[in-house]
């Protein structure tokens, strides 16, 4: 069997958001508004932490298949515990960027933010996130109290298609693109977009002057 995985790298923000953490400290926080500031705190650590893990999942990954001299069952399994905590974190990233964009006052970065409609936090998307994330906490619950069926996947896991080599006989290819537990999976391809554009908001907070927002005062 020939293995191709199909886990795009993310180049961007190799060292996170420095600079909203810089700023927050000795120069001016994002808002007036103590939960504000609490929500985009929130928001940039999730999604620092959600790169981090997908970047450590990927690695792991990589060299679980391309490990020769033995069975890298260790790579595997740590591979599929970044991925989970990738998930989890972007879940709880988009509450907490959608909780921004609701704030009841009209806060500035809020208005800001409400200006652009990116998909990671669209119903849907939400959606699978919070299913995603259910499923693999349903599926502890059930290991834990004796209750999964025989064969039932217990983790998530990164796979894919298996397919015949169209030149090598009894010989197949299989593409890992995906992560899957259950009947749920997300495409690496899918996850990558997501976690970009997640990134692209946490720049955007990172960037927010709250000074540039407001009113010309008159003499």
């Amino acid at each position: 069997m020939y293995v191709q995985i199909e886990a795009p790298e993310i180049s961007e923000y190799p060292s996170g958001f420095p600079q909203f953490w810089l700023k927050s400290i000795f120069i001016q926080t994002v808002s007036t508004r103590y939960q504000v500031n609490a929500l985009a705190s929130t928001y940039v650590r999730l999604v620092e932490a959600a790169l981090t893990e997908y970047s450590l999942g990927s690695t792991k990954l990589q060299e679980f298949w391309t490990t020769h001299t033995s069975l890298n069952l260790g790579a595997m399994h740590r591979s599929m515990s970044h991925f989970e905590s990738c998930l989890s974190n972007m879940y709880r990233a988009t509450n907490c960027y959608r909780k921004l964009r609701r704030n009841r006052d009209r806060d500035p970065l809020s208005v800001a933010l409400n200006m652009e409609r990116p998909s990671f936090a669209t119903e849907a998307i939400a959606d699978r996130f919070r299913l995603m994330r259910h499923e693999i906490h349903h599926l502890e619950e059930l290991v834990m109290d004796g209750r999964l069926q025989e064969g039932q996947s217990f983790a998530l896991k990164p796979d894919g298609l298996e397919t015949p080599h169209p030149t090598e006989a009894n010989q197949t290819i299989k593409i890992v693109d995906r992560l899957v537990i259950g009947e749920r999976e997300i495409l690496f391809a899918e996850l990558v977009a997501w976690l970009k554009e997640m990134a692209w908001v946490a720049q955007k907070i990172a960037d927010f002057d709250p000074n540039a927002s407001q009113p010309n005062q008159g003499n």
